[in-house]
């Protein structure tokens, strides 16, 4: 059994939910306003480009044996930076989140495109899970296996906003501009607790000689489909 499709989505949409990205703050900046076309289309493009990334690195990494440390370091140094930038933004100027959210619907898809293209801790974060699959021998070194992972990795990440923005449109009835502030203002501190965690990441990794370890969720994640895959072609 082909595990790249279940792997692709089950992190992306784990990994989507701390909301604590560029396009995450634009997306609820939308739905906070019950703006639920725009927050999706911004989602969208979020979610195209993420695949974008993870069909890259998967397909490509072999290239890359021996130099994933580098990439590693590199996405999280400018990674730490632009999540610590974006939350000391929101907790000063929390309207400016709103400003650079009022797109057209026919933008709202590239404005999402861009805002995580711009976020070069994805780069990390895929290099990392994919390393682990290869490693594992859970995602074979096939253009269709990075293909099938890179659609799991976009219909995660944006089964993940799909899923907050309606709850967020369901919950509330009214946003008053000091709710919207403060809701940004909080995820202005979470990011700020992001971009240090990625800033301790980062002296971390580079005072180390080892290759970035794999997060223990994706390790139990991946013995468990293993398994299963296994029980079923035994059956």
């Amino acid at each position: 059994m082909n595990l790249a499709f279940p792997f692709g989505f089950g992190i992306a949409f784990v990994g989507s939910m701390p909301m604590s990205g560029p396009v995450a703050v634009l997306i609820m900046t939308r739905a906070l306003h019950r703006e639920r076309r725009p927050a999706l289309l911004l989602a969208l493009g979020g979610a195209l480009v993420e695949a974008a990334y993870a069909f890259g690195i998967a397909a490509f990494l072999p290239q890359l044996v021996g130099k994933t440390r580098g990439v590693v370091l590199v996405s999280l140094g400018l990674g730490s930076l632009v999540v610590v930038a974006l939350g000391t933004l929101l907790l000063v100027r929390p309207g400016a989140a709103s400003k650079a959210a009022e797109t057209s619907p026919r933008r709202g898809v590239l404005r999402g495109a861009l805002s995580t293209l711009l976020n070069p801790t994805l780069i990390a974060t895929w290099t990392v899970a994919v390393s682990t699959l290869y490693a594992n021998d859970w995602l074979p070194p096939h253009l269709s296996s990075a293909a099938a992972f890179a659609l799991g990795v976009g219909l995660g990440s944006l089964a993940w906003f799909a899923l907050a923005v309606t709850v967020i449109g369901t919950w509330h009835r009214r946003v008053t501009p000091a709710l919207q502030a403060k809701v940004l203002r909080g995820m202005g501190v979470l990011l700020l607790v992001s971009g240090l965690f990625l800033g301790v990441r980062f002296v971390k990794q580079l005072t180390s000689a080892e290759e970035p370890a794999a997060p223990r969720s994706l390790e139990r994640a991946g013995r468990f489909l293993s398994h299963g895959s296994r029980s079923k072609d035994a059956d």
